[in-house]
């Protein structure tokens, strides 16, 4: 198989972060892994959830994003977020629901994180609750990965009829508008570097998708996104 495209760990406006993962999903080609952060921090809302819901004094002090995949609210301050798009038919992909597929795209975080020292895991096996919150991480289903309990990594998934994408957040410390979470700072009793995580996840991805070749957007790909930023920002 071709090898495919990492695009490694970078700070981003949170409408661009959100145009890019379009853009990719769209119009990428092939396997592409994307480390990014969030610069400013801001709060990017499920493609379901209102405006209306997010309170008054959270839009004071955040930027609002659209995101392209469903869930719930998420506050993007001190994490990493990783995006991975593949083609439809990757054989990643084949014959699998949609529980293996988070199962097989978490076990390379999993394994980053345990050589951190954070022992995540799944939560299939924990009590999930009912309800819907409006924030992603004060909702409990059994695709979370957590730790004692509390949920470490958000993910969700976005489906055309030819690409896929998951993304998800890496929560590297607690916010006070996100409470009760883990977070790798919270896990080891000591601050987390991104980069220090993303090495390693870029290496644990390299044992499930194959060889990645270090590249950046291609010139139709950064106009199409900066040319989309508008659509994922919310006044």
């Amino acid at each position: 198989m071709t090898p495919g495209r990492f695009l490694s760990l970078a700070d981003g406006d949170p409408a661009w972060n959100m145009a890019v993962d379009h853009t990719l999903l769209h119009r990428g080609v092939g396997r592409i892994l994307r480390f990014y952060g969030w610069n400013p921090a801001a709060l990017s809302l499920g493609h379901f959830q209102s405006l209306d819901d997010v309170p008054v004094d959270v839009r004071s002090e955040l930027r609002i994003v659209r995101r392209i995949t469903g869930g719930g609210a998420i506050v993007h301050a001190e994490e990493l977020t990783y995006s991975l798009c593949l083609d439809s038919d990757d054989p990643i992909l084949a014959a699998r629901s949609r529980a293996e597929s988070y199962a097989v795209l978490h076990a390379p975080i999993v394994r980053a994180l345990a050589r951190l020292g954070i022992p995540a895991h799944s939560r299939s096996h924990e009590a999930t609750e009912g309800g819907s919150p409006f924030l992603c991480f004060a909702r409990a289903t059994s695709l979370d990965l957590v730790v004692d309990g509390k949920k470490l990594v958000g993910s969700a998934q976005r489906r055309l009829r030819s690409r896929f994408l998951q993304h998800g957040s890496i929560l590297l410390s607690s916010h006070p508008r996100q409470p009760g979470t883990a977070s790798c700072a919270s896990a080891l009793g000591r601050p987390v570097l991104a980069q220090d995580l993303a090495v390693r996840l870029f290496e644990e991805f390299i044992d499930l998708l194959g060889p990645l070749n270090p590249g950046e957007l291609t010139p139709e790909e950064s106009a199409v996104a900066r040319a989309e930023m508008s659509r994922f920002s919310l006044p």
